[in-house]
């Protein structure tokens, strides 16, 4: 059964950006299916601080990560089409989705089931308060949301990384962009296609309704984590 107007959010940003404090705070105000990364990871066995010790830091035998990468990718689809075939109303697939290609597939999926996907770019621009974060997690590694918490992650996919803004939908159109800067707290919008949960995506997050935008509500400050 096809789930007309269900609305996909699509998690992306590079690695300590608050993709998963954001999702996860979406998931808890809005409900609905949540699909993380890291737990596909965990699921597949896929072990990412071994793999930093297998390709030095991400600087040999890449092929071979990006084979398990691409596998873990391929899950979170079908979890998704699973999702959407079950009537699910409100997806969130939280992952770095940095590469074009894989943004596109979930678009493509969107399409055939005639949800709306609304990507969310979660970024924090200051590199100390990246390394702060990544400090953060140091012992956690074996944490599923702390999994990332070599900085060789993050030149990895930040080589890798294609910003969003660009991206088109299999109509030709441009998804819904949401921009979060989760450091700032700086919070904003570029309307795409219609989704009966965008203004709920964007309050949740941490903004409030004004004539004028979008203002950030600074009376949640970003965790250490």
């Amino acid at each position: 059964m096809e789930t007309e107007g269900a609305t996909v959010v699509l998690m992306a940003g590079l690695p300590a950006s608050g993709k998963t404090t954001t999702a996860d705070r979406l998931h808890i105000r809005l409900g609905g299916e949540l699909i993380r990364s890291c737990d596909v990871y965990l699921a597949l066995g896929i072990d990412l601080p071994a793999w930093v010790r297998r390709t030095r830091g991400f600087t040999v035998n890449l092929e071979a990560y990006d084979r398990v990468r691409d596998d873990a990718y391929r899950e979170m689809w079908r979890r998704l089409e699973k999702a959407l075939a079950a009537g699910s109303s409100f997806v969130i697939v939280d992952a770095v989705h940095g590469e074009p290609d894989k943004r596109a597939s979930v678009y493509a999926i969107c399409h055939a089931w005639r949800a709306t996907p609304v990507l969310v770019h979660c970024r924090c621009d200051d590199p100390a308060e990246v390394t702060r974060r990544f400090r953060a997690r140091s012992g956690r590694e074996h944490e599923p949301p702390h999994e990332a918490s070599d900085l060789s992650i993050f030149r990895d996919i930040a080589r890798r990384w294609t910003d969003p803004t660009g991206d088109r939908l299999p109509d030709g159109g441009s998804p819904t962009l949401i921009n979060y800067d989760t450091h700032t707290g700086v919070l904003g919008a570029r309307d795409g296609p219609g989704a009966q949960y965008v203004e709920r995506v964007l309050m949740s997050i941490g903004g409030t309704s004004d004539r004028g935008g979008w203002v950030p509500n600074q009376s949640e400050p970003w965790p250490a984590g």
